[in-house]
């Protein structure tokens, strides 16, 4: 039995975490046990999105949901004291200049490792801390879209360009990243016009070099106008007499544009994820984004 992988990927700055978390509080709240991991500290991710009294309004939540931060540096150290006996000689290892100058020029050596951990756990092959294995879903909050690509490409290295050991290990990584029977890959954007073409391009990617097709393509903050017909828009328009509201539906007819150009650039379908402008709290907010994203095949 293995969990599910789905990956929220993209552009800086266009919502993955909260996305990737929504979709956690949802399927957690159904019964599932899912994990987001996420590229920022938890203390820096506690500051944008509360989860503050989840457990009173969502107690099936709070018990199914994780969310966890996988620092590469912590898990080549973990690697290192699990390597030695003896815990002083593995911390003055890790604390030589020599260990963190490899660590920081080893070209995918973080990278790797981190796949490696995120392999681990969606095979139920090691927990987390002391929580049991039995993980339904395994929600990965992407890193920018460089960043992203450049993890993926890092076990493609390792097979490449070295032997033994770290070879055969990083053949396995890259196999399993490159099975879309486990993975489901979600690329967010928003409706700007440079934010989609960089998340166009990597799709491009992803299908051409790791055979990742994409689910649906998530497009965040979008106008609700988008979900509308032609028929229900031409019906808005001319009712259209203030100013304000003719310079949305514009500006919402240009996103529909778009979004029809990127359906038709990348083969796949775009799943509006519409603007929430008023919410209570933190939890509001993704409890509404998750409604949004049923259907999602996770």
């Amino acid at each position: 039995m293995q969990s599910r992988i789905a990956v929220f990927c993209g552009k800086g700055g266009v919502g993955k975490t909260t996305l990737a978390l929504a979709l956690g509080l949802r399927q957690a709240n159904r019964g599932r046990r899912a994990v987001v991991v996420t590229s920022h500290p938890l203390p820096e991710l506690a500051l944008a999105v509360s989860l503050t009294g989840l457990a009173a309004r969502l107690p099936e939540a709070a018990k199914n949901l994780f969310v966890v931060h996988l620092d590469s540096k912590e898990l080549l150290a973990d690697l290192v004291r699990r390597s030695f006996t003896m815990p002083l000689l593995a911390d003055r290892i890790i604390a030589s200049s020599i260990y963190q100058s490899l660590v920081e020029v080893a070209p995918g050596l973080k990278e790797f490792y981190f796949l490696s951990r995120l392999q681990q756990l969606a095979e139920r092959k090691q927990g987390l801390r002391d929580e049991p294995l039995s993980y339904d879903l395994l929600i990965w909050d992407a890193p920018a879209t460089g960043h992203f690509l450049g993890t993926l490409r890092a076990a493609r290295s390792f097979e490449a360009y070295l032997s033994g050991p770290l070879a055969a290990a990083g053949a396995e990584v890259g196999r399993f990243f490159s099975s879309p029977g486990r993975i489901t890959i979600l690329p967010v954007s928003t409706p700007e016009e440079m934010a989609l073409q960089e998340m166009s391009e990597m799709c491009a990617e992803l299908q051409e070099n790791y055979q990742l097709r994409p689910a649906t393509i998530l497009l965040n903050m979008a106008s609700p106008v988008l979900n509308a017909t032609e028929g229900q828009v031409a019906a808005i328009e001319e009712d259209a007499a203030n100013p304000a509201l003719r310079f949305a539906l514009g500006r919402a007819r240009l996103e529909r544009e778009r979004a029809g150009q990127v359906e038709s650039a990348t083969g796949t379908l775009v799943t509006a994820v519409t603007r929430i402008r008023h919410t209570s709290s933190d939890i509001d907010l993704l409890e509404s984004l998750g409604a949004q994203l049923d259907g999602l095949p996770v």
